[in-house]
């Protein structure tokens, strides 16, 4: 079934990038490795995949662009680099895309399965990657302390996206 991008989705996708910049802008924080800022901790994935779930993969790629491009215009933490936006545009849409291939069914190990797969490709591969050519420094020696941080926070995103998912599905639908 193909979703219709509607007032209604602009609406919640807005809502979803602001909660999502305030989740990873004002709550997160980073664990230091080599003297960088190469692992934050924050919860601002969890509404790209919610967006995602919810209204489609491509209301998803739209929250994940709104959030990276408000976010990192309002608080910038340095020079803008695009990366950066393509990985949190991914995080929107690849839930979205993932979802009717597991069936569609929201338990938790499909939302895990579906978590684990975004986060390799975004967080593990890609975010890494551009910190790698930020920051000049081998990919291989960032990877390292990102893999566990990012295994931990699948296990925590999918638990409360299951969650949170079955909550909004029912305020959403009516």
């Amino acid at each position: 079934m193909k979703k219709k991008l509607t007032t209604q989705h602009l609406l919640l996708s807005t809502l979803f990038a602001t909660i999502s910049i305030i989740l990873t802008r004002f709550l997160g924080f980073y664990l230091p490795f080599l003297g960088f800022n190469s692992v934050r901790i924050s919860l601002g994935n969890i509404p790209l995949i919610l967006s995602s779930f919810l209204l489609g993969p491509f209301a998803g790629s739209i929250t994940g662009v709104l959030a990276d491009l408000i976010g990192a215009t309002m608080f910038p933490a340095g020079a803008y680099f695009p990366g950066f936006t393509l990985s949190s545009c991914l995080t929107g849409l690849l839930p979205g895309l993932l979802k009717p291939i597991l069936g569609g069914k929201m338990k938790w190990k499909n939302v895990l399965l579906i978590t684990l797969i975004t986060e390799t490709i975004c967080s593990i591969g890609l975010i890494t990657l551009w910190l790698s050519i930020i920051y000049g420094t081998s990919y291989f020696a960032l990877l390292l302390p990102r893999i566990p941080v990012t295994v931990l926070m699948t296990f925590a995103y999918s638990s409360l996206v299951t969650l949170l998912y079955q909550r909004l599905r029912k305020q959403i639908s009516s």
